[in-house]
């Protein structure tokens, strides 16, 4: 049975599990800096390097940003298939709206992500807690 870092007492860290845990933080970082060697090459590659700007760059950090808090806040409802649906869902629409503000406003300052992330994580914690009442059934009208 494996047993999360934060559960692990001092005492039982050896030599050997910090090293297979430097290993796994140092296999992570390699692959996160291949990803992001891939994702330029491919973007100069095709000519489309020009048409990155920071509000694009703003756009996929935000929603990684916003996702992962949403996710991890989220830990008891990854058991439910239904929970990825609806994760899924509201990256879909997250996205697609942000696709079509982007295209429409070019100007966008990333800085103007902060308050609608903010503004987002309400609403999808919101419509998590409606998914996924705690406790109670959600109240069915009709």
């Amino acid at each position: 049975m494996r047993v999360p870092a934060a559960d692990v007492k001092p005492e039982e860290r050896t030599v050997v599990w910090v090293l297979r845990r430097l290993l796994l933080y140092f296999g992570l970082a390699i692959a996160a800096l291949t990803v992001f060697a891939l994702f330029f090459a491919l973007s100069i590659h095709f000519g489309i390097a020009d048409k990155i700007t920071g509000s694009w760059i703003g756009f996929v950090g935000y929603t990684g940003l916003l996702f992962w808090i949403t996710v991890k806040l989220s830990r008891r409802r990854w058991s439910h298939w239904t929970f990825w649906v609806v994760i899924a869902a509201l990256l879909t629409i997250h996205s697609l709206a942000f696709v079509v503000i982007l295209r429409a406003y070019p100007e966008w300052r990333v800085i103007w992500f902060w308050p609608i992330t903010v503004f987002e994580g309400g609403i999808f914690g919101g419509a998590l807690a409606w998914f996924f009442p705690e406790g109670r059934a959600r109240l069915k009208k009709g």
